[in-house]
């Protein structure tokens, strides 16, 4: 099992920060075109008086060792569960991968400090591969998509609040 944190910069403050990332069109623009991925679905979103739930389907862009991909196959996706605790501004979401299933996992759990007239947006990541003799080469080439996939998510975030969004 892998966990990380990242830390990042975000030209925004946390309010604004967590109404962007909690639009649905936002988070499929950050899907589609600031990360690429051939394809997203928003499967449910439901919002409360003390949170927002959202679930996701989606096909991600993969920088995988030919092991992996031979192991996943070319159609490898997942579902992102999430709920944002809007209490304690937090999100905590699961993912369920279609290949795989019961032998991979992550899980992410972010929340945002005020930074000055910004915010830094903290990510606690795990990922983890019970396949035997391949586990850990899995889950190192996902800790290595993950680390690129929310850096590329937050260059979008501030490329998008720069546009005046």
């Amino acid at each position: 099992m892998r966990q990380f944190t990242l830390s990042q910069d975000i030209d925004a403050d946390v309010a604004h920060h967590w109404r962007l990332y909690l639009e649905d069109a936002y988070d499929r623009a950050m899907y589609l075109e600031g990360l690429h991925y051939p394809s997203y679905e928003l499967v449910e979103r439901v919002e409360t008086d003390t949170e927002v739930r959202r679930t996701i389907r989606v096909m991600p862009k993969l920088d995988l060792p030919g092991p992996v991909v031979k192991l996943l196959g070319s159609s490898f996706g997942y579902l992102d569960a999430g709920a944002f605790d809007k209490k304690t501004q937090i999100w905590k979401s699961q993912t369920t991968p279609n290949m795989l299933k019961g032998k991979l996992r992550s899980e992410a759990v972010v929340h945002c400090e005020p930074n000055g007239d910004k915010c830094r947006r903290i990510c606690k990541l795990l990922v983890e591969c019970t396949v035997f003799a391949v586990g850990g080469l899995v889950e190192s080439s996902f800790e290595k998509n993950m680390r690129t996939g929310w850096a590329g998510a937050a260059a979008f975030m501030n490329k998008q609040i720069a546009a005046g969004r």
